[in-house]
């Protein structure tokens, strides 16, 4: 792949079947290699990938010890994931850290560090940097680690204010459709509904549509339905014949069998990552598809379960999911909640004791009624979320010999 062709630096193709997405694009992957200093040269070293172990692959790069230096290696992706991971990973970027944007370009390539401009074209402006003089690999585009971070820090700051801009649209999309403020006026209402609701009713949806419906083509092709992924059993160094054996074989020995039944597939081809995470937002909406809020990182996620609505799955520390974490904190305030429960019922039952015990001393019996009203006070604030349990600890353990 080259740089100098247009069509081919702002080339994203995203498909989505079967509650999937598959996201075709350029990135930049890290690889190693030795620099020669007398001749100003780059030999690309082998991949991690070559060995069997990581220890065989350290000892490899150990070699090179006085000239390892990384590069950054332009390259084509295609992953297929669960739908919404891309969308996902778009709102839950910090644009503001100039680290995480440095891993947002490595991840999308050009579309991620510049925002096509339809009235001058694609630019690439990593252009005047991609001159290396690789010694073994003249086919494809490298730069140098330092090359790499003088382009994203000439381009943060501008980049940065259309990425925040964006990823505020999407988040304030998502919030609404999903009712994540649980306003009142939307809670008997669907996903979609709700979305009807809003497409009309906040003008700047139109503005977003408008801007980025016009980065897209949309590609039509069939396919017979099989129960393969023939792109992951060809190469391109093969022949035509030599793909062609290889997927007829797997054919062969595949245990379902189909009828010749067709499906449509569509793809849409887009020019900004941007566009990719919206159409990846209405397949959303049109799979009624929820999104939360973890309660614990605050980071947006699909839900695994309908059960699992409060926790993301992902890594948060000491190898440790928010889900871990929650069922934990879970698990603690049951125990703390229990504590104070038990609390309770034994200073209630003092207080009940007490009165019913000295049936002419009316203080008693009033003293208890009230301590019951401000009890059953506390308790209601708690599910209302204005007091919390350790408050109410702190109370009962006040007011055990004062009532």
């Amino acid at each position: 792949m080259k740089f100098d062709i247009v069509s081919t630096i702002y080339y994203m193709k995203l498909s989505i079947s079967n509650n999937k997405e598959f996201f075709t694009r350029d990135s930049f992957s890290i690889v190693y290699a030795s620099y020669n200093k007398d001749n100003d040269s780059y030999t690309i070293l082998k991949e991690k990938d070559d060995f069997k172990t990581k220890k065989e692959y350290k000892k490899y790069l150990s070699n090179y010890s006085n000239s390892l230096c990384k590069l950054y290696k332009s390259d084509f992706v295609s992953e297929a994931n669960e739908l919404g991971t891309l969308l996902l990973k778009f709102v839950n970027y910090d644009f503001t850290d100039f680290n995480c944007f440095i891993e947002f370009v490595r991840e999308y390539g050009i579309p991620g560090i510049d925002f096509y401009d339809v009235n001058k074209g694609p630019s690439n402006p990593f252009n005047k940097y991609i001159n290396l003089n690789i010694t073994n690999d003249k086919k494809n585009i490298f730069l140098t680690e330092n090359d790499f971070i003088i382009v994203c820090k000439k381009i943060f700051e501008k980049r940065k204010k259309i990425l925040i801009k964006y990823q505020s649209e999407f988040k304030k999309l998502i919030n609404f459709i999903n009712n994540l403020s649980n306003l009142d006026y939307l809670n008997d209402f669907s996903i979609a509904d709700r979305f009807y609701i809003y497409k009309y009713a906040d003008y700047d949806y139109i503005d977003l549509y408008l801007e980025l419906s016009q980065f897209i083509t949309l590609s039509y092709d069939i396919e017979p339905i099989k129960n393969l992924t023939p792109s992951s059993l060809c190469h391109a160094k093969n022949s035509l014949e030599e793909n062609a054996k290889i997927i007829a074989k797997e054919l062969k020995s595949d245990s379902k069998k189909y009828d010749n039944d067709i499906y449509l597939s569509f793809s849409f081809n887009c020019h900004t990552i941007e566009t990719a995470c919206f159409i990846t937002l209405l397949e959303l909406i049109k799979n009624d598809t929820p999104i939360y809020v973890c309660k614990n990182c605050g980071k947006y996620f699909i839900p695994s379960s309908k059960k699992n609505t409060l926790y993301c799955n992902n890594i948060y520390e000491h190898g440790k999911t928010c889900q871990e974490i929650g069922a934990m904190i879970t698990y603690n305030d049951k125990l703390k909640k229990n504590e104070v429960t038990a609390l309770y019922r034994k200073t209630l039952s003092a207080k009940k004791m007490l009165a019913n015990r000295n049936p002419d001393i009316p203080m008693y019996l009033e003293k208890y009624e009230k301590w019951k009203e401000e009890a059953n006070i506390f308790k209601q604030d708690i599910k209302n979320g204005l007091k919390t349990e350790e408050q109410f600890k702190q109370w009962l353990e006040e007011t055990r010999k004062k009532y």
